[in-house]
């Protein structure tokens, strides 16, 4: 049995945690980061980017609003740079950023279902203080657990469950259409086209870097391709093409299921706005009848979601 897509269990994730403080550090990250952080207060869990002017992904990662500080937790190559960037453009605002990676953790619990967990509140993208640490409700209805390394190892223990492994969790990450740093979200790939509008974008927020790109782009034009969950009986690889033309479709992550085929995300060209229900696999490493190898198309990533400031 899968676990996390078809069993609870829980792994410790790698991801490095950043630590925003100071009486202007709402007023701060919200002047930098593409979510709304001055309308939602404590308790409040959003996903964010954290763009150049040009619309480039600089960092990326979920915002914690606790009553005292705000924790991001980014990728962990990227936690550093994250860190020292907020801490040079601070000026004069009372604000402290500090680095917590390695001293505090997150571990996530993902299952078939809502996950239970001492400390989770039912609804979604909400954070519950947990002594010294804090219990995160996802929106998919898994529970993370952050804070300090050696409390995050002691609630895991207890729970008794299942631990995972960065494969399972790259398994599920795809199941579920989340995009991954240095996977999907690179830059020259825009926000719309990877589906990350709805979770990581505010539309009516104050100006912010990078939000002329992501405006033009909404107000103006429609994506030409678009970020989906495909899977296929054969085997795909990062890199692959499907479909035919002169710009077919591109395998952004894959992960091997265990009844045999792949699950994987890739990046589609849409026809008139919409993704076809399958692709044929192209290119080289293509032996046999194509046909035989169609990759079905199972959801476009985002699709359904409601849309912040619209």
């Amino acid at each position: 049995m899968s676990l996390l897509t078809e069993q609870t269990a829980a792994l410790i994730r790698p991801d490095g945690v950043v630590k925003v403080e100071g009486q202007d550090r709402i007023a701060y990250l919200h002047s930098l980061l593409s979510q709304d952080l001055d309308s939602p207060g404590p308790g409040t869990v959003t996903e964010f980017l954290y763009l150049d002017a040009k619309g480039d992904p600089l960092s990326m990662g979920t915002a914690v609003l606790h009553a005292e500080a705000v924790y991001l937790v980014v990728p962990a190559e990227v936690a550093a740079d994250t860190a020292e960037r907020l801490d040079r453009f601070r000026f004069m605002m009372q604000v402290e950023v500090t680095d917590l990676t390695g001293t505090w953790v997150i571990a996530s619990l993902r299952g078939p279902g809502t996950v239970e967990a001492p400390g989770a509140r039912s609804q979604p993208m909400t954070a519950a203080p947990h002594g010294p640490g804090l219990v995160l409700r996802d929106r998919d209805g898994g529970v993370d657990l952050l804070g300090p390394a050696g409390w995050v190892q002691e609630r895991v223990e207890e729970l008794d469950l299942p631990t995972a492994d960065p494969a399972d969790w790259e398994r599920w990450r795809i199941t579920a259409g989340r995009p991954a740093w240095g996977s999907e979200v690179t830059a020259g790939r825009r926000t719309q086209e990877l589906g990350m509008l709805p979770t990581h974008v505010h539309l009516r927020k104050g100006c912010y870097p990078g939000q002329e790109s992501i405006a033009k782009i909404h107000n103006l034009g429609r994506p030409r391709r678009a970020l989906a969950v495909v899977r296929s009986d054969g085997t795909l690889q990062v890199g692959d093409t499907l479909g035919e033309g002169r710009r077919p479709g591109e395998v952004t992550s894959a992960a091997a299921l265990p009844d045999g085929g792949t699950v994987a995300l890739a990046l589609l060209p849409l026809v008139d706005g919409a993704l076809p229900q399958t692709v044929v696999p192209t290119g080289s490493a293509v032996a046999g009848d194509v046909q035989e190898q169609r990759v079905q198309v199972l959801a476009r990533v985002g699709d359904g979601l409601v849309q912040p400031g619209l």
